[in-house]
């Protein structure tokens, strides 16, 4: 699964940075009648309540979106209330 390979990636780029992601999830490609077709990758932390997304092209490899992942994203940062 991309999933797999993507945690691989992440292990091996950032090493012990990535022991905290409990979950990574990548959705299939998805298609707009306008614009390019991209892919949802969803995670979230083992300490954190919220998880977090991005979206990435469609044609990214698995390398790609850890590189994503683990790369800041600047602007405003939304969050849902846990409990």
């Amino acid at each position: 699964m991309v999933e797999d390979t993507v945690l691989e990636h992440l292990r091996a780029l950032h090493g012990a940075q990535t022991l905290a992601i409990q979950s990574c999830t990548v959705s299939p490609p998805i298609q707009h009648p306008w614009g390019r077709a991209y892919r949802l990758v969803e995670w979230s932390f083992r300490h954190g309540v919220e998880s977090f997304r991005r979206v990435v092209p469609a044609e990214s490899t698995p390398l790609q979106i850890a590189e994503a992942v683990m790369s800041h994203v600047p602007g405003r940062r939304f969050c849902q209330p846990g409990g």
